[in-house]
């Protein structure tokens, strides 16, 4: 892996505005940045991708002159294009010394591009203004099972297609759940999750968890009431030996259990919300069955499930 780096002079430098682990034919991270020509006094804007680099080289993004300053560089996972406010100094001759540019109005173009001019005068400040959309489509993403990584090579599991602000859903076996983003150089723990799909806030959870003081299994029905990324919380009953059995967001799920041996065995379909009424994240949940080693649980269809006698 490398480290790009971009500093106010050339792209690799001791005042660096931007560091981050490189990511090889990266089509999707888009730089916007507007810099000041060193020769001319001019300032151009541009936009561009970074899909490879060589060790120890150095990338000049501006056209050259060494005393060439970068004003503004945002890094944009998604091609967004933001609009800034542009401020001239004030003993510019331009008549108008205040205005905003979108960073919208220009194409994607390689690292070496000029760009387009913004102005000949020159600049005091240029801020952020205000967020733009995503100008490429939304991506998909998988997770690699073996590696505990996300990724956009088509490895492992497929989470759907991810627009920006976009998150992820992950239940670990431990009880804990957590809400994260879409960064590639995160990586889970991946054999301990029980459930890892794209979040969707109307959704409600459904998991069956093993209760050891009291050896049944509860299941509880809950939406995911927090915002915090990357925090761990727990939503099934606290206690040494808890584990969560089951856990899906199908609207109305259907377990399908089976106990016993041989001329023993005992099978029954359960339709969860007849069991379990939606309740606080922080809430224990209903009793479902007795707890037994010989238990076994899938979730099944709910078009083909029909609902029998429990256990």
């Amino acid at each position: 892996m490398k480290v790009v780096k971009v500093s106010d002079k050339t792209f690799i430098g001791k005042d660096i505005l931007h560091a981050a682990v490189f990511q090889k034919n990266d089509e999707r991270t888009t730089y916007n940045m507007i810099y000041a020509d060193g020769k001319g006094g001019v300032s151009f804007a541009k936009r561009f991708n970074v899909t490879g680099v060589t060790r120890d080289k150095e990338y000049d993004l501006t056209r050259g002159d060494e005393k060439s300053k970068v004003h503004y560089l945002t890094v944009n996972p998604n091609g967004e294009a933001e609009t800034v406010k542009i401020v001239l100094t004030p003993g510019s001759s331009a008549r108008i010394k205040e205005f905003d540019f979108s960073f919208e109005e220009l194409a994607i173009k390689g690292r070496s591009s000029m760009g387009n001019q913004v102005t000949k005068y020159a600049i005091r400040s240029v801020r952020f203004k205000e967020a733009g959309k995503a100008t490429l489509s939304g991506r998909k993403l998988w997770f690699d099972d073996k590696f505990g990584r996300l990724n956009a090579d088509g490895k492992g599991i497929l989470l759907g297609s991810f627009e920006a602000d976009d998150r992820i859903l992950v239940i670990y076996n431990n009880g804990n759940y957590e809400i994260t983003d879409q960064e590639m150089t995160q990586r889970f723990d991946a054999e301990n999750i029980i459930l890892i799909e794209k979040f969707d806030v109307e959704k409600i959870v459904t998991v069956v968890y093993l209760d050891a003081e009291k050896k049944q299994y509860t299941v509880k029905r809950f939406k995911i009431e927090t915002t915090t990324l990357h925090n761990k919380f727990i939503c099934i009953k606290e206690g040494k030996g808890n584990l969560i059995a089951k856990a899906t967001t199908v609207e109305e799920p259907v377990l399908a259990m089976q106990s016993g041996r041989g001329e023993q065995i005992r099978r029954a379909k359960i339709r969860i919300v007849k069991v379990a009424e939606v309740m606080g994240w922080k809430a224990v949940g209903n009793r479902l069955v007795d707890f037994s080693k010989s238990i076994e649980m899938e979730w099944v269809e709910q078009k083909v499930a029909k609902q029998t006698e429990l256990f």
